[in-house]
Order: C-alpha cells, then sequence, then structure tokens
C-alpha cells in the first residue's frame, strides 16, 4: 500500500476510535442520567481578586473534582459580595476569609451556624503599609509618623499638593480599615488615598515603581508575588491591642466616631478556610479533606514569584 493509503488508513481508524469513544462516553452519560442522580452536587468556590486565593482555589478546585468527584465552580466577586452569597449559601467555600478584617459579620454568621471555620490555610498573613526599602534607607523613613514629613517624595500626579497612598480596592474590608487608620494617624492631611480600579493595578503601581526606583507609598500583605520579588520597608505602626483594634472597627461601620483617636498595626492571624454550612451535608468528604488541608505561608509566596518571574497566569 502507498504512503498516502497508509496515512488515509490511519486516519479513518483515529476517526472510528474517536467516533467510538464519543458514542460510548455519549451512552456512560446516559446511563448515568438514568440511574437516578448519583452525580455529585456542584461545589461554588468563592473567586475573590487576588493571586493566593487564585492558587489555593487551582488546588482545591483540582483536589475536589479529581479526587472526589464533585463539579466545582468559581464566583468572582467581592468580599462584600461573598459575605451576602455565602449567608445564604450561595456560595459554598472560601479558601481565605481573612476574617479579622470582617470580624463582626464573621462571629455574627459563627453565631448563627451559617458558616463553619475549617482551619488554617496558611499560617499568619501580614497585612502592611510599605514603602521601598531604599526609599526608607536613603530618608530614614521607619515607621507611618515619619512618611507625614517626606510627603513629597510620593506627590500624587493628580495633586502634586499631596502625596498618594495605593490602598485597596473598593469592596475590599481591609480598604475602609486603611482609611480609618490613616486619619487616625495624621496622614489624610499630607496624603491622597487612591484605590486602584483592580488588584492588578494596586500591584501595578507598587512594582512599576520598584522597577523605575520611584519612591510608592501603599498597603499590600503577603502571601503575594511582589512581597517576594521586591525589597519592601514595613512602616512601623503602634502594636495591635484588641482595645485599640476595637475602636477602628468601631470607626469603620460609624462614621461619626472618626477620625478615630488611635489605631494600629493589623494582627497576624492565621488565614482559614471557611464553608456554609450546608457543605457539611452537601459534601462531608470534601469537608473533611479541607479541614487536613494546609497549605503554607512560604510555599505560597514562593509559588507567587516563581508565576511572576515566569509570567504564568
Amino acid at each position: 500500500m502507498g504512503e498516502v493509503g497508509r496515512k488515509g488508513q490511519r486516519v479513518g481508524t483515529r476517526l472510528s476510535l474517536l467516533l467510538a469513544t464519543l458514542v460510548a462516553a455519549a451512552l456512560l452519560i446516559g446511563v448515568w442520567a438514568l440511574i437516578g442522580g448519583r452525580q455529585k452536587p456542584l461545589i461554588k468556590l468563592h473567586g475573590g481578586q487576588w493571586e493566593s486565593l487564585w492558587v489555593n482555589n487551582a488546588i482545591a478546585e483540582l483536589i475536589i473534582e479529581e479526587g472526589y468527584g464533585y463539579p466545582v465552580e468559581t464566583v468572582e466577586s467581592t468580599s462584600l459580595v461573598m459575605q451576602t452569597s455565602m449567608s445564604k449559601g450561595e456560595i459554598d467555600l472560601n479558601m481565605e476569609m481573612w476574617q479579622q478584617n470582617w470580624i463582626d459579620w464573621y462571629n455574627e454568621q459563627i453565631e448563627k451556624a451559617n458558616i463553619v471555620n475549617l482551619g488554617m490555610i496558611f499560617e499568619a498573613g501580614p497585612q502592611v503599609f510599605i514603602i521601598p526599602k531604599w526609599v526608607a534607607e536613603q530618608h530614614g523613613i521607619n515607621s507611618v509618623s515619619d512618611v507625614k514629613s517626606h510627603w513629597e517624595l510620593f506627590r500624587d500626579p493628580e495633586d502634586p499638593s499631596k502625596g498618594v497612598f495605593y490602598n485597596g480596592i473598593i469592596g475590599w474590608g481591609c480598604t475602609e480599615i486603611n482609611v480609618v487608620k490613616l486619619e487616625a494617624y495624621g496622614l489624610t492631611r499630607y496624603y491622597n488615598i487612591v484605590s486602584p480600579a483592580s488588584p492588578a493595578a494596586l500591584e501595578g503601581a507598587l512594582a512599576r515603581a520598584q522597577v523605575d526606583r520611584q519612591p510608592v507609598f501603599g498597603y499590600y500583605w503577603a502571601p503575594s508575588a511582589i512581597m517576594g520579588i521586591y525589597d519592601w520597608h514595613i512602616l512601623e505602626e503602634p502594636p495591635y491591642t484588641d482595645e485599640c483594634w476595637g475602636r477602628v472597627m468601631a470607626a469603620v461601620e460609624d462614621e461619626n466616631l472618626r477620625p478615630s483617636d488611635q489605631a494600629c498595626a493589623y494582627e497576624d492571624l492565621p488565614v482559614d478556610k471557611v464553608a456554609h454550612s450546608g457543605l457539611v451535608g452537601k459534601a462531608p468528604d470534601v469537608v473533611e479533606m479541607l479541614r487536613r488541608m494546609v497549605v503554607g505561608l512560604e510555599p505560597l509566596n514562593k509559588t507567587l514569584a516563581w508565576a511572576k518571574e515566569n509570567d504564568v497566569q
């Protein structure tokens, strides 16, 4: 047989095998439907807008789908929308709750048994105010008080009469907390507060300044790529106390209490996995797995830095 004939035979064989596979799959799906709804229920994950959650969601999705056979859907939303959706059971699982930013809501939902804490996904996730390390060393800037007298270094291009502070995006709990803190520190007299349009825009503003060797002042957290790739100075703040944090959160809830008479650093707490209570009945095997699942801060930092350096999305 000629070469063309052999190629045609191979192609025909492959097509036949493909068609046979598709027919078999269709038959299996039909049988699956007929034997009575054994297909496992859909599990919906909160899709926040930051990179460590993307990684943790990807890990969870792979394990839940491939290991336990449940379909998974990631629902993109802000943290504010997540609260409403999760309390109603429209979201099953948040792999990074950061509940200290929503402590009143979290405590209320736990008390009502609407949600259940499944334990730590990684150890203490710091939330900090940062400037480039070289700026801190060159100008002797150590604390949040020091940036008052150096606002010109961080001048706002849209309003040169003030510096600029890059905050979290609208809809994050930390964003309003940071405003209360900056007011209490007396920094709003010297700085405009800018909330970029997206997490990528916030990351870009900070990373671009490092690449261009320009001063920049903003909020960020770990685990994250840019905290691992670039050298930052974490500005000193008054140490966390329960009393101080209570005043900060009260001012977040009630504008009449602003400016607060004190503020302090975020508490370094483990970041936990939290599920709607309905998931316990819907997928008890998955819940048991999640209770044992810990990824860790350092592996996440390394993974995120590697992904950024290698342009992996």
